[in-house]
């Protein structure tokens, strides 16, 4: 049996207690305690997935399904792909099933960002592996990022898709149906955000406009569309923000002025979730109502809705060492559900029912 972590409040025989229980996978940061472990969301059954002191996890890293976990690592057999790609920010994609069975490595090269498709079969990743420039000193020596990609993977057939277009500071996100992808590359000279379908076949631009459009996030219904807005000079800052725009290009809004990090869709699709550099807000569509989640907190990062929609979860390092927390859409019930965690090796398992 995996030793139980310090610092988090667990019964390790337990089994999830009710229909709104999910998993929690985190990455510990204790040392002699080192991988992928589990926990229920209440708390209970703590265990041990892999050891692995390089494996990180991302938001997206549990499929919706809830059978299989992608993760970031590196090992043995990996160090010739590593000595042959060496930008920085940049990582060897795994997978395996929820239990920590059957781990394998899913490209031969390193990838910036993935995301499971609706259908868990495919995988969207950000790629620079065929960058032109990933080799140049400003690229290996991190001053600024190499051009990438968005590629779509098959799972069942290991084919894979690229869409069009590249550039830096690339981002994307699936549609609610798995049949459309929301892309954006990040650039001062091509900051626009296009919309594709995931089979490379069809791309049309969503936003053209004086900023910096970025990380795009489809809402619940598939109907519309949020993200963040950076100002290129000085001049533009006047048009940064948030907002929110219908997916034919329609109904452009900006619902909040400032410009952070991303941006998150509650589960009805009322309320926009905003992480900030310190601090995570709740907002309407219209702007006015707001909630600030980490009132109190000097530093909150890594926000995201828990499945059932009902609370928000971010990692903290307040008290000195980085913690998670659970509160609700009100701002009143901050718990924490685990300590000594590193800051963003997190992700959260779709709800379990009767599994």
């Amino acid at each position: 049996m995996a030793p139980l972590l310090p610092l988090v409040w667990i019964a390790c025989s337990q089994a999830p207690s009710g229909p709104g229980v999910f998993k929690i996978a985190f990455v510990p940061s204790i040392t002699g305690q080192s991988g992928i472990f589990t926990m229920n969301s209440d708390t209970t059954g703590s265990r041990l997935l892999i050891p692995d002191t390089r494996a990180q996890l991302r938001f997206a890293s549990w499929s919706p399904d809830g059978k299989k976990i992608a993760f970031f690592t590196a090992r043995a057999q990996d160090e010739e792909i590593l000595r042959n790609y060496r930008m920085p920010y940049q990582y060897l994609l795994y997978a395996m099933d929820a239990t920590g069975t059957n781990q394998k490595r899913l490209l031969d090269f390193p990838v910036i960002d993935f995301a499971w498709a609706p259908d868990s079969r495919r995988l969207f990743f950000i790629s620079a592996h065929e960058s032109p420039d990933r080799q140049s000193q400003e690229v290996l020596s991190g001053i600024k990022n190499p051009l990438a990609a968005v590629y779509i993977l098959d799972l069942q057939t290991g084919e894979k898709t690229k869409l069009a277009g590249s550039g830096r500071n690339c981002s994307a996100s699936w549609s609610p149906d798995g049949t459309r992808l929301a892309v954006s590359y990040g650039d001062p000279d091509n900051g626009g955000i296009y919309i594709m379908t995931a089979d490379g076949r069809n791309s049309a631009r969503l936003t053209d406009a004086s900023t910096i459009d970025c990380r795009p996030k489809w809402s619940p219904d598939g109907k519309s569309l949020a993200y963040v807005a950076y100002s290129k000079t000085d001049a533009d800052a006047v048009d940064a923000g948030v907002y929110v725009v219908a997916a034919d290009g329609s109904s452009k809004k900006r619902v909040d002025e400032e410009a952070v990090y991303y941006v998150r869709w509650s589960l009805d699709g009322s309320k926009l979730l905003l992480q900030s550099a310190s601090s995570v807000r709740l907002i309407d569509l219209n702007g006015k109502k707001q909630v600030l989640l980490s009132a109190g907190l000097q530093r909150a990062v890594n926000a995201i809705f828990t499945p059932d929609g009902k609370n928000v979860m971010f990692c903290s390092n307040d008290s000195g060492a980085w913690n998670i927390y659970s509160i609700d859409l009100e701002g009143q019930k901050r718990k924490t559900i685990t300590g000594r965690t590193n800051s963003s090796n997190f992700c959260l398992s779709p709800l379990l029912t009767n599994r």
